[in-house]
């Protein structure tokens, strides 16, 4: 059965996306690509390399920019660039389009995905986000160096609201982040880290959720896996910071883990008893 040009060229732009987020193992990607001639290149011909090399362009963005804000200590809103930055690399694949950039746009994603839980887990603790809070008001440095990948996340979000070929998961992901550097930027304005530390604690437990049940509605092990470790980190990490004995702590870190492998073992269970629909798309 011959298949419409529309659906090679969506075929041909979503497989490295599904390949990046465990959707597809690379052996099914490279099947499917077989089965549907997706490969134009000739045989023996050198693998793309566009997510590998995005991934570390973003790094080294990452590096530059947090070398400079941070040799002067976390004060002053340092953080909110990164989380700024984080929100505009998640947002790059409602931007694009073409198969050729979607491999570096599900990388730059999955970097900006991880720069978050970095910054968001650091804002989370009480303490460090009322070291991090603004002093010098509106001309701080941290904010004023997040307004610029702030506004290219916010533009991006804006062009893939009005897109009809993005993942509604990839959209939604990227609006939390921008609207979560938006409440940090106001959080951090606060005279205590309270706000900060309970916004970043929720934006973790909205993307772990989000990542858990996209791995559940398509049986993929990466982003099961992704969200069970953010959610037990998250709360084990609070019962060391809230309960003043460390017994009590303890407990609950303990119940978190075997929580933890609980699911896991249950979700693989679920992939067994469906194998026929593990990978499928």
């Amino acid at each position: 059965m011959e298949r419409s040009r529309e659906f090679l060229d969506g075929l041909r732009k979503e497989l490295p996306v599904w390949q990046a987020e465990g959707i597809v193992t690379a052996g099914a990607a490279r099947v499917l690509a077989a089965r549907y001639a997706l490969v134009r290149s000739a045989p023996g011909a050198a693998r793309p390399r566009e997510g590998p090399l995005a991934a570390a362009a973003g790094l080294a963005v990452v590096l530059a920019l947090g070398a400079a804000l941070l040799l002067s200590g976390v004060g002053d809103g340092v953080l909110l660039p990164l989380t700024a930055l984080a929100a505009a690399f998640a947002a790059v694949p409602l931007a694009v389009k073409g198969e050729a950039l979607a491999p570096a746009a599900a990388a730059l994603r999955l970097e900006g995905r991880i720069l978050f839980y970095f910054a968001a887990y650091a804002l989370s603790f009480v303490r460090f986000a009322e070291a991090a809070r603004f002093r010098s008001g509106l001309a701080g440095e941290g904010l004023l160096a997040a307004v610029p990948p702030l506004l290219v996340a916010a533009a991006a979000v804006l062009t893939g609201i009005q897109r009809a070929d993005v993942d509604a998961h990839v959209r939604g992901e990227a609006m939390l982040l921008v609207a979560t550097v938006v409440a940090f930027a106001a959080g951090l304005s606060l005279d205590t880290g309270n706000g900060t530390a309970l916004v970043a604690t929720m934006a973790l437990a909205f993307l772990a959720v989000g990542r858990i049940v996209r791995g559940l509605s398509w049986l993929a092990r990466g982003p099961f896996i992704e969200g069970i470790v953010v959610a037990t980190v998250v709360i084990a990490s609070r019962a060391f910071d809230v309960f003043p004995s460390i017994w009590i702590s303890l407990t609950i870190a303990t119940v978190c883990l075997a929580a933890a492998a609980t699911a896991l073992i249950a979700f693989e269970r679920l992939r067994t008893r469906a194998p026929e629909t593990v990978g499928v798309v």
